[in-house]
């Protein structure tokens, strides 16, 4: 059976014998629930002065390298023996294929008590291999020998994988994330799971479903790959009435700031109700214009949440934000994650007092506030489907009828650019008189704001839709076709 050596994350030893007891028990039940959910069984799994030593059924080097709280996984020959010559002539006889016509190093640790030193190890194996090789190269070799001796035993060690280190999920409490699933949020998740906590997902659906349904992919590659140990959660609040009252009621260059004051009020309300530690966001500092030092000060003043905000990605500029997107698996997915339409794409406030965002939240319709953080859905991120997770909505279609009138409600240059045969723009569209018995397709580049505008026009008595994820998802369904 494969064996492994795993050097935990160096702070687990500097901890209290009960603080440390707690983390290695925590640290091997995570190990046990990973390998399980991918059927793998751990035969073996026991703590050896600061490491663990695990056994399993089948090869499973990459997937203990995906556990938190894991520095390095290591795969290794159990060698036992009685003296230091018999010691050196197992290792060589296992390792000469290895060292042939190549340069090496024996690189060797020891612990408990022998009559010989780390050094003797190195020297007597090294001796044994260098017939075979091109000889001995410490600073510079083609492979390295390395050798942990411990007690009457040695562990050979052959293929090392690195882990994310940090401590085992579970053993710092719960999270609440703030998920849209583009480049930010989910490394924000990331970092929080690997101070060992266990975090799940609040999305909030601002208009296409087929958006909101590419972020549960991504929780899900996230989960897959490194939050495997537990079950988390997808939860999902339908956020565009709040959007809608936000245009009727807040001057444009305010919007964004006061948008992001309601997700606060929200995330905290249903972290409140469902026991959470914290809110964590993928927020760094002036990234966006609702995300400068004055504004996120007056936001989180206006709305005194009873959560703690977390922001570890504070600090990060945006490559920084994509490099560790690449590092950790998910750039492909994210990358996948259209943005929604902005609710203010341009002049935006950057500097606003906190009781200058009261006034503002104090036109809303507070009850709205209330009403959305009570009609969450959730769903296990594991189990459910994308559809489960974020059912579509009627007003969403994939295709145009032939009879329709087309809308864009892009800008207008984007319009001028690239409209769709026979439509018109928003700002020439006479609504007094535009026909209630035909079908309104109304688009937009994701299908966020014309969802909106579909919706609005319902009410008014029209025939409206919205194209489902937008021109970019229509025009290549249109590809796909050809």
């Amino acid at each position: 059976m494969p064996t492994y050596l795993i050097t935990v994350a160096g702070e687990i030893p500097l901890r209290s014998k009960k603080t440390r007891s707690r983390l290695y028990y925590r640290l091997i039940d995570n190990i046990r629930r990973r390998l399980a959910r991918r059927n793998i069984t751990l035969q073996v799994a026991k703590v050896i002065d600061a490491k663990i030593f695990v056994e399993t059924q089948v090869e499973a080097l990459q997937e203990l390298s995906r556990v938190f709280g894991v520095h390095r996984v290591s795969e290794v020959q159990v060698l036992e023996f009685r003296d230091l010559g018999e010691l050196a002539k197992e290792i060589a006889s296992r390792t000469i294929e290895h060292v042939r016509d190549r340069k090496f190093a024996v690189r060797v640790k020891r612990s408990g008590r022998h009559g010989f030193t780390s050094l003797d190890v190195a020297r007597e194996v090294g001796a044994l291999l260098k017939p075979y090789s091109k000889g001995v190269d410490l600073e510079n070799p083609d492979i390295e020998v390395e050798v942990e001796v411990r007690g009457n035993k040695a562990y050979l060690y052959s293929n090392v994988a690195m882990g994310p280190g940090g401590l085992p999920l579970g053993s710092s409490g719960r999270a609440l994330v703030l998920f849209s699933g583009g480049f930010d949020s989910p490394v924000a998740a990331w970092m929080i799971a690997k101070r060992g906590v266990e975090v799940d997902f609040l999305h909030y659906v601002m208009g296409s479903s087929e958006v909101s349904r590419q972020a549960f992919s991504v929780a899900r590659k996230l989960s897959e790959e490194w939050l495997s140990s537990y079950n988390p959660r997808f939860i999902t609040v339908d956020f565009t009435p709040l959007i809608a009252e936000i245009e009727e009621r807040i001057e444009w260059s305010y919007r964004q700031v006061v948008l992001r004051a309601l997700m606060y009020m929200v995330a905290d309300k249903i972290a409140t109700e469902l026991g959470y530690n914290t809110i964590v966001t993928g927020e760094a500092l002036s990234q966006a214009s609702s995300q400068t030092l004055a504004n996120l000060v007056a936001v989180e003043s206006a709305v005194s949440p009873r959560s703690i905000i977390l922001r570890p990605l504070i600090g990060f500029d945006k490559e920084e934000i994509i490099e560790y997107s690449r590092r950790i698996g998910l750039y492909d997915y994210s990358s996948r994650v259209a943005e929604t339409c902005a609710i203010a794409p341009t002049h935006v406030v950057t500097r606003i007092s906190s009781e200058k965002l009261k006034s503002l939240i104090e036109r809303l319709d507070v009850r709205l506030v209330e009403r959305m953080a009570g009609e969450y859905r959730v769903v296990d991120v594991f189990s459910a489907s994308p559809e489960e997770a974020v059912p579509g909505y009627s007003e969403e279609i994939d295709s145009i009828p032939g009879d329709s009138i087309i809308i864009d409600v892009r800008s207008y240059e984007e319009y001028k650019r690239d409209a769709l045969p026979g439509a018109i723009h928003l700002s020439m569209v006479d609504f007094n008189n535009l026909p209630r018995d035909k079908p309104v397709v109304l688009y937009c580049t994701t299908g966020g704001i014309s969802l909106l505008l579909a919706r609005e026009l319902r009410g008014k008595g029209f025939k409206a839709y919205s194209l489902r994820g937008g021109l970019a998802r229509y025009r290549a369904g249109l590809e796909k076709t050809r």
